[in-house]
């Protein structure tokens, strides 16, 4: 006979985590309102870091996973689905409730900052699969009626080397489910769309990805907005390490320098992910400020739900990328202190802490700002101001 056991664990896996009885049950309860106004000038806006969204059991959505790179990197992948998995039984359901617990009656929607999912499915109907189920958990936590937001991020597309159809997955699942989220109509993996306002533009950092026309075009068009907020899974300004951050190599020295521009003359706040840490940079250029905040709620550890603070202060800015730059070789060395030095001098405040929790945002005129929940933890941890 077939063992569905797996299966069955993975049901009520998704039916748990998402049902309002279990969130009682949890001690955790919150008022079931509607979606706020698009027009609303004050509001709120949950936020999740990467959450590699996974099965309880690892088998299940990576049983037909065969990425063969090289047998490092596939036990490599094997052991973040036991990690996963982990997580997803222990911590990350609390953090998803107590996310959902601290949502406001202004709250307007959840944004996520990349890695919705783990990938690694091996098939493309595996691969939407997983997509759905994490859409289902997240969404359903929330109370059913806030719009989720995610951005694309690397672990989104990722799938085996043989051509599963994960990319091609998410680049026709992904305007189609943005378009119902958000009641407008969304074509490309990068797109913007208003809340009151203000503009969010949503930005897929893959390569080939984001088409620079079209991003530099969305950004022109908010110079009516009174806030531009940009969402990407990788960083824009570097802490360290330039590898996955949104035109972070040599050959996009002139779009990332462009962008920069851009930005600043709109004075950007960026929220991104992808490091596992929490990051802060508030930079001010002559064409005006860009700030950005890493978000992190890949829960790994319990003690991350206290933020252990790595470096922090202006002149801390560029340690971590000389310290990382001495394993590196020659070229790499001279890549990643040429990108952090492109910064450096227009770094005005920063933070670099190990930390994974959920977040608020709350938007007004009169300001900007996140709270920082440590795991799952509906007491504020820590305040950033943005604007």
């Amino acid at each position: 006979m077939k063992d569905n056991s797996f299966m069955k664990t993975r049901r009520h896996f998704i039916k748990d985590l998402s049902s309002a009885t279990i969130l009682g049950a949890a001690g955790i309860t919150f008022p079931c309102v509607a979606a706020s106004k698009s027009d609303l000038k004050t509001y709120s806006v949950s936020l999740l870091g990467d959450t590699h969204f996974d099965s309880t059991d690892p088998r299940f959505y990576h049983k037909d996973y065969t990425h063969t790179t090289s047998p490092s990197r596939f036990r490599a992948h094997c052991a973040e689905h036991a990690r996963n998995a982990e997580m997803w039984t222990k911590r990350m359901p609390s953090l998803i409730r107590a996310s959902a617990a601290c949502r406001r009656p202004d709250t307007a929607f959840v944004m996520q900052a990349g890695d919705f999912i783990q990938g690694d499915c091996g098939k493309a109907d595996m691969h939407r699969r997983m997509l759905d189920d994490a859409f289902k958990v997240i969404k359903e936590a929330y109370g059913g009626t806030l719009p989720v937001v995610p951005a694309v991020g690397n672990h989104d597309i990722r799938g085996s080397q043989h051509g599963d159809g994960a990319l091609e997955t998410v680049q026709s699942w992904y305007p189609q489910r943005m378009s119902k989220e958000l009641g407008i109509s969304v074509k490309d993996t990068t797109f913007s769309f208003r809340q009151g306002p203000d503009v969010y533009i949503v930005v897929d950092f893959n390569s080939p990805n984001p088409n620079f026309e079209l991003l530099k075009r969305l950004i022109e068009e908010s110079g009516d907005a009174r806030y531009v907020f940009l969402l990407t899974h990788g960083p824009f300004i570097p802490s360290g390490p330039t590898r996955w951050l949104l035109y972070g190599s040599r050959k996009d020295n002139k779009k990332r320098k462009e962008l920069t521009a851009l930005l600043a003359r709109r004075n950007a706040i960026v929220i991104a992910g992808h490091t596992h840490r929490m990051e802060y940079h508030d930079c001010v250029f002559p064409q005006g400020r860009i700030t950005q905040l890493v978000i992190n709620s890949v829960w790994t550890k319990p003690e991350l739900a206290v933020p252990e603070i790595l470096y922090s202060g202006v002149s801390e800015y560029g340690k971590l990328a000389e310290i990382v730059s001495n394993k590196k070789s020659k070229n790499a060395r001279a890549n990643l202190v040429e990108y952090v030095d492109e910064f450096r001098p227009y770094v005005k405040d920063f933070l670099f802490a190990n930390a994974a929790g959920h977040y608020l945002m709350e938007v007004s005129d009169k300001s900007v700002n996140v709270a920082f929940y440590g795991g799952d933890s509906t007491q504020i941890t820590r305040k950033f101001t943005l604007r």
